[in-house]
């Protein structure tokens, strides 16, 4: 009993701890985020008798409620994985020497994961809502992955670009979108870059994804997180018989490969050039920042696995 007792804070203490941190860090943004969009979007009429409520279905309304996502994420998963909640952030950690490589398999595992359960609950819990938003548009809910054109709904849980969004403008609003992402959150996390204190990092990254979303969200819907899109799309997926890989002219790949390209990126650009600057100035760490907790944490590459 006694050995049986030690072991289980052992296995909690590492990698696997980690990978709990991130599947649920991970099922609560999508569960506020993609919730957020259900309830703007299927929900058309909100004020008396059914009259329009103009504020309630606007674009504003998203992006501030996948500010609040993130930010809720990331105080759930902060101090024991660094919530990354992202596989791109994951990935240019690892890129940078500050993650070592055999925790990002776990990592991606876990936030998909952790999207794929947040999209069941959500189907659940909105599915009276689809159907009927459905079957105005005289469509089932097996048939909920239909092209926007075809006035589907797969939107709700996944992204797709605008009809005039070609493949070369999809791929670089995400690519640019995940790189601003993930070269801010570097330097607002850098202690020695005026970091932000008083475990205010979650709500600022918040107001990041605001602003992403503000300035580049409208043309695919700026998912700058790739399990975001792919968890959601594998659940949708099977409930429409895989429709929702072909939906949008196959669109699917965008979201995966443009972030974490995107993410990888805005992590370079940021070492070789602030990054280079602060250790040219020889700028030391705030004397007031608390590290431990830290929103995105950077472990060492020999730290133990």
């Amino acid at each position: 009993m006694a050995s049986q007792a030690v072991g289980r804070p052992a296995a909690l203490s590492g990698t696997l701890g980690e990978m709990i941190s991130e599947f649920f860090g991970t099922m609560v943004l999508i569960l506020f985020g993609d919730g957020c969009v259900a309830t703007v979007f299927l929900f058309a009429n909100i004020g008396a008798n059914n009259a329009p409520t103009p504020f309630a279905n606007e674009w504003i309304v998203v992006i501030i409620g996948w500010g609040l996502a993130v930010m809720l994420g990331i105080y759930v998963a902060g101090a024991i994985s660094g919530a990354h909640i992202n596989p791109a952030v994951t990935l240019a950690l690892a890129v940078r020497g500050k993650l070592p490589w055999n925790k990002v398999l776990p990592y991606w595992g876990a936030q998909v994961a952790g999207a794929f359960v947040a999209a069941v609950i959500l189907y659940f819990v909105y599915q009276g809502a689809l159907v009927h938003a459905l079957a105005v548009n005289k469509l089932t809910i097996s048939q909920i992955a239909q092209p926007t054109t075809a006035n589907g709904y797969g939107w709700i849980f996944y992204t797709f670009p605008k009809s005039f969004v070609g493949t070369f403008g999809a791929f670089g609003d995400e690519f640019l979108g995940t790189a601003l992402l993930v070269g801010l959150i570097f330097a607002l996390v850098d202690s020695r870059n005026q970091p932000v204190q008083a475990n205010l990092n979650p709500l600022i990254i918040g107001f990041l994804i605001v602003a992403i979303g503000a300035s580049f969200g409208l043309n695919t819907g700026y998912a700058i997180n790739p399990a975001r899109d792919l968890g959601p799309r594998l659940w949708i997926a099977i409930v429409s018989g895989g429709a929702s890989f072909s939906a949008d002219n196959y669109y699917f790949w965008i979201p995966i490969v443009a972030p974490l390209l995107g993410g990888s990126v805005g992590a370079l650009v940021y070492d070789f050039t602030l990054g280079r600057v602060i250790e040219a100035k020889m700028l030391m760490k705030s004397g007031a920042a608390e590290v431990t907790g830290e929103a995105v944490r950077e472990p060492s590459p020999g730290a133990e696995v």
